[in-house]
C-alpha cells in the first residue's frame, strides 16, 4: 500500500483507511474534477462581444475575484448584477410577499380568542360529550372507534355529535 514511502488514505465512515494508490486515484479523480469544475464555474463571465442578433457572447475571467473591480462592484460570479431592474428587464415577474404585520397580529389574536372560547364551551359539555370531542378531534379517532369503545352503533355516535355541535353553537353565540 505504500509506494516510495507515500501512504494513501481515504475517510470512510469517519475513519481513515489506508488504500492502494490505484484505489485512491480512482476515488479522488472524480472528486477533484468536480472541484475544478466548480472553480471554473465560479469565475466571472465577461462580455466578449455582441452578435448581429443582439445575443451576447461571454468569456471566462482569468483574474482573482477578490481583486477584480467587476466582482467588487456588486457583480456576481456568473456575470449577473444583483439588480431588481435587470431581473425585471429580463421578463421575470416579481410579486411582493411582504406581510401585513398588523393583519397577521389581529388574525393570530382572533384565533387565540376563538380557541379560548371554544375550550370554555367544551368544558360546559357533559363529561361523556367532552370525552367524545377529545377522542374525535384531539386524538384523531373515528366515530366507529368511539362507537366500539362505548358499545353503541356508529349512528348513535353521529347523533350524539350532532347534539354536541348544537350545544357548542349555543354556547359560542352567547359569548
Amino acid at each position: 500500500m505504500e509506494k516510495k514511502g507515500k501512504k494513501y488514505t481515504l475517510k470512510v465512515n469517519g475513519k481513515e483507511v489506508e488504500v492502494s494508490e490505484e484505489i485512491y486515484r480512482a476515488y479522488i479523480r472524480p472528486v477533484q474534477a468536480e472541484q475544478r469544475q466548480k472553480r471554473r464555474d465560479w469565475k466571472c463571465k465577461l462580455i466578449s462581444g455582441v452578435s448581429e442578433s443582439g445575443k451576447r457572447h461571454y468569456v471566462r475571467c482569468s483574474k482573482r475575484c477578490d481583486s477584480c473591480p467587476y466582482y467588487l462592484s456588486g457583480q456576481n460570479a456568473l456575470g449577473n448584477t444583483f439588480s431588481l431592474d435587470k431581473i425585471i428587464d429580463e421578463g421575470v415577474e416579481l410579486r411582493t410577499f411582504a406581510k401585513d404585520v398588523e393583519a397577521d397580529y389581529i388574525e393570530t389574536e382572533t384565533t387565540k380568542e376563538e380557541n379560548l372560547n371554544l375550550h370554555k364551551a367544551i368544558k360546559k359539555l357533559t363529561p361523556r360529550q367532552q370525552e367524545m370531542v377529545r377522542m374525535i378531534y384531539f386524538e384523531g379517532k373515528t366515530q366507529e372507534e368511539v362507537a366500539m369503545k362505548y358499545g353503541v352503533d356508529k349512528s348513535a355516535v353521529s347523533h350524539a355529535m350532532q347534539r354536541i355541535y348544537t350545544t357548542l353553537k349555543k354556547f359560542l353565540t352567547k359569548s
